[in-house]
């Protein structure tokens, strides 16, 4: 995944240490299974090669076995990447949750939990919650395991710069939060904006399919979008992007959000403000994301003339970021393009706002995979930083 790709590129002092960090790389996607075939992609002699390999079992970044053996002589020796040697928890939301990971080198999920957060809470029980859930699964990494630090990925508003969580909608009395305080104690903190992160990954795992401009846009418990050119992050410095959700319409006039302002667009199409609608035809609905991506295709959406409404804002928004930042890509994401007759509503919708005249459409793609990528995203730079103190620490 993407760490092992940034780890092969690191900048590091001198021949050698930019050798293990390409040779960890090529063992721990699988390109690699031997010291051979290692000094062969590397163009290194021999004695080179066993002299990075053995650094790397010194760092215990490598393990080497025995094979199967074939014909005469000794088994052939394996390496094999430990991919649990760093690992990272990663704090998250999750529509009125706070979720957690804790994630290895290769970005799979180790342990996951998931705490509910009521939506009267204030900044101090946010802080208790994230506290304590960063503290269950630091405990919960495997024997040896380097932690490399808590990640924690954002949604509303936030000041990256200072590390503080100014305010989200899903939680109207939260203002404030110092994230890196109330997790003293748990590593370094990284902190990032859930579609920023959640966009990295996916760039990073495709490149080449986000060339150009690449906007991602959330439609779910809220509404917002992430936006970067070849690879890079638009957003600036201190977070403050892409609030789309709190884009206000005259239609939506009067309607409270959790903001404080009246008539923004997640009253008139974010899952918090469409919720109680939708319950009255489906009582069952969860407020989970993840569950409602399983719940709402089978339901008949565009009979509710709430949810027209909804996919004609939305698509009027998207239709004039378009016109703003000319993407080459669009990605939407959440429990609403889950539902097949509606995302192809939307996709009419939006092709109908057009452009300009003289540029070509963006490729316009549904995904439900965000949380995958977003814990990805954000446990990233965590990991590969704990990956290049080891690799220049001194061995004993």
């Amino acid at each position: 995944m993407s760490t092992l790709a940034i780890i092969a590129d690191l900048d590091l002092a001198g021949a050698h240490a930019r050798d293990c960090a390409r040779a960890f790389a090529l063992v721990a996607r699988g390109q690699a299974h031997s010291r051979a075939e290692l000094g062969a992609q590397l163009g290194l002699r021999s004695t080179t090669t066993s002299h990075v390999v053995g650094d790397l079992l010194a760092r215990r970044l490598l393990v080497e076995g025995f094979g199967e053996k074939a014909g005469r002589g000794r088994p052939a020796r394996l390496l094999v990447a430990n991919i649990r040697r760093v690992g990272a928890t990663v704090l998250h939301i999750a529509s009125q949750s706070l979720g957690g990971a804790l994630v290895d080198l290769a970005g799979d999920v180790i342990e996951q939990r998931s705490v509910p957060v009521a939506p009267g809470a204030d900044a101090g029980t946010m802080a208790a919650a994230m506290a304590a859930l960063a503290g269950e699964l630091r405990a919960a990494a495997p024997r040896g395991m380097d932690h490399a630090g808590t990640a924690v990925s954002l949604s509303g508003l936030a000041d990256l710069r200072r590390g503080l969580w100014l305010m989200s909608s899903r939680w109207p009395r939260m203002r404030g939060l110092d994230v890196a305080a109330a997790l003293d104690g748990a590593g370094p903190v990284s902190i990032a904006r859930n579609l920023d992160a959640e966009l990295s990954a996916r760039v990073m795992q495709e490149p080449a399919l986000h060339a150009g401009g690449s906007l991602l846009l959330h439609w779910g418990w809220g509404i917002g979008l992430a936006y970067a050119v070849d690879g890079r992050s638009f957003a600036p410095a201190d977070g403050s992007f892409g609030e789309i959700g709190h884009w206000r319409f005259a239609g939506l006039s009067g309607r409270r959000c959790g903001c404080g302002n009246t008539a923004c667009l997640e009253t008139g199409a974010g899952l918090w403000a469409l919720m109680p609608r939708l319950r009255r035809d489906w009582p069952d609905l969860a407020e989970d994301e993840a569950v409602l991506q399983a719940q709402l295709p089978d339901c008949d959406l565009l009979a509710l003339p709430e949810i027209d409404a909804a996919a004609r804002l939305v698509a009027r928004a998207l239709g004039n970021v378009c016109r703003l930042f000319f993407p080459a890509r669009v990605t939407v994401t959440g429990p609403m393009v889950a539902n097949a007759r509606l995302w192809a509503h939307f996709d009419a919708l939006f092709r109908a706002e057009g452009v300009m005249d003289g540029r070509a459409m963006p490729v316009l793609v549904a995904d439900r995979a965000s949380q995958r990528y977003e814990i990805r995203g954000a446990a990233e730079p965590l990991l590969s930083r704990a990956v290049e103190r080891v690799l220049v620490a001194p061995t004993a």
